[in-house]
């Protein structure tokens, strides 16, 4: 007998064509996975609800140490102050200017008095009253904005002198000049923002006069345009570049925090406070539920299982297949195939279709087409040896092989040639005895049932006694 061959098309059919039992172990699979991510997931929820409970009854830091609790505590700082520069960044007004198109206005005001060292010092008044919150709520309220947007749009500029590098630099000894510049997406809030500010300072000027001595207060200068201001923008790139930076770190920060770590850093982001601590963890609870992943993890590995198993089974197969070409194996002539009749069963085109792909390069036969085949083979190879008696033998014939040799008796006795029956004649000595005589025999080997070294002892009985082989015939 020659070696066998895995052929990797008959492997991928065999299992293929087990693809009923491949659906019910991925669906017990399934099940079984599921069950068990049920199960996991209970017993956390258990777990987070022993936890929260030690919250609510005040003995958290019993649940963690206090270095874990210490570096949670950095990571929801460091995070709650990303969000703080986050919000910034999404609302401020000044974070929504175009740097490109920015509408500007600026006065320039000088104080005067008897004396410059007076003006001087009245300047100083003033310009504290510019940058107070006073003028800054007041200008809010008369251009209809927040007093904390005004704050970042509307500023003082101290008086500056220009170096020979043309860098302007803001001079240290006192002067009786200031500038109030104002910077909105709008030009038309520009200019109302000024004269809100300009406005309030004449308001307050009788009280200085009382308190500091007489002066005048004047308005030397105004502007005002749509410019492209690239201080602008590189304040609010520094922004941009802050927040990004400080979103890295926190991502970086959590990645070093441990389960436990994790666990406190979320109930320190819960927001939990003493009115709604209860509703805040027990919304964190989670509840036992069923795991979608795990579910399709588990009919995965069923199915390899299954055909690992259907694997294991293909190579170590010890019986004849009907794929097997006896030709092959055993250098007797095959005489024919006998495919399995057609059972009707759920979904049998698809058992078709999965047979269709094996042997797309084969005719296939129906059962009665290929055992007149099989018949005429049987025919011509006794006449070539002037037989007019052989013996069809097998081992471990089932009701089926047995149906086919009787056909193909009754085929060959109407052409003169008298055919004789032998059934497992390795194994039962009235069977063998009847071998004595016989000039020529056709093997006929029942595929799934037939040993592949019955085969291998029938042909050297055969070769002993001197008997011909005229060939093989399997039966699916």
């Amino acid at each position: 007998m020659e070696e066998r061959e895995i052929s990797i098309v008959d492997l991928i059919t065999e299992i293929l064509l087990h693809w009923r039992m491949i659906i019910i172990w991925m669906i017990g699979g399934a099940v079984l996975f599921g069950v068990f991510s049920y199960v996991r997931s209970g017993n956390a929820a258990k777990q987070q609800q022993t936890q929260s409970e030690a919250m609510l009854g005040g003995g958290i830091e019993k649940l963690f140490t206090k270095e874990e609790m210490l570096n949670a505590d950095y990571v929801a700082a460091c995070e709650k102050a990303y969000h703080e520069k986050e919000e910034y960044r999404q609302n401020s007004p000044f974070m929504q200017l175009d740097p490109n198109h920015v509408g500007k206005a600026e006065a320039t005001v000088a104080v005067t008095a008897e004396d410059r060292q007076l003006s001087c010092d009245i300047a100083e008044v003033y310009k504290d009253i510019v940058e107070s919150g006073e003028l800054i709520v007041k200008v809010a309220e008369d251009v209809g904005m927040e007093a904390l947007g005004v704050g970042e749009l509307f500023y003082l500029e101290r008086t500056a002198e220009r170096t020979a590098t043309g860098t302007s630099i803001v001079q240290d000894e006192e002067t009786n000049t200031f500038r109030i510049t104002a910077v909105h997406h709008d030009e038309a809030a520009c200019r109302a923002m000024l004269n809100s500010a300009v406005a309030f300072l004449m308001e307050k000027q009788p009280d200085i006069q009382a308190a500091l001595g007489m002066h005048e207060l004047n308005v030397v200068n105004e502007s005002f345009g749509v410019v492209s201001d690239m201080e602008i923008a590189s304040r609010q790139k520094t922004v941009l570049s802050d927040a990004a930076t400080m979103k890295k770190a926190v991502s970086d920060a959590k990645k070093e925090l441990t389960d436990r770590e994790m666990q406190y850093y979320d109930y320190l982001m819960s927001g939990a406070n003493t009115d709604t601590e209860e509703m805040a963890l027990a919304a964190n609870v989670p509840k036992a539920d069923i795991s979608i992943k795990y579910v399709l993890l588990g009919a995965l590995m069923a199915a390899f299982v299954y055909a690992f198993i259907l694997l294991m089974a293909y190579i170590f197969n010890t019986k004849i297949r009907a794929t097997d070409s006896m030709q092959e194996l055993y250098g007797l002539p095959q005489l024919g195939m006998i495919p399995a009749e057609g059972r009707k069963r759920a979904l049998g085109i698809v058992d078709q279709w999965i047979l269709s792909l094996r042997d797309r390069h084969k005719r296939r036969f129906t059962p009665e087409e290929a055992l007149e085949l099989a018949a005429v083979a049987a025919k011509m190879a006794a006449g070539k040896e002037e037989l007019q008696e052989i013996c069809l033998m097998g081992c471990g014939l089932k009701e089926r092989s047995l149906e086919v040799c009787g056909k193909i008796r009754e085929r060959l006795e109407k052409e003169g040639i008298r055919v004789t029956v032998l059934n497992n004649v390795l194994y039962d000595a009235q069977m063998l005895s009847e071998l004595e005589g016989v000039k020529g025999v056709v093997l006929v080997e029942s595929a799934g049932a037939t040993l592949y070294n019955e085969i291998t002892e029938e042909l050297d009985i055969l070769k002993r006694q001197g008997i011909k082989a005229l060939g093989g015939i399997v039966v699916e």
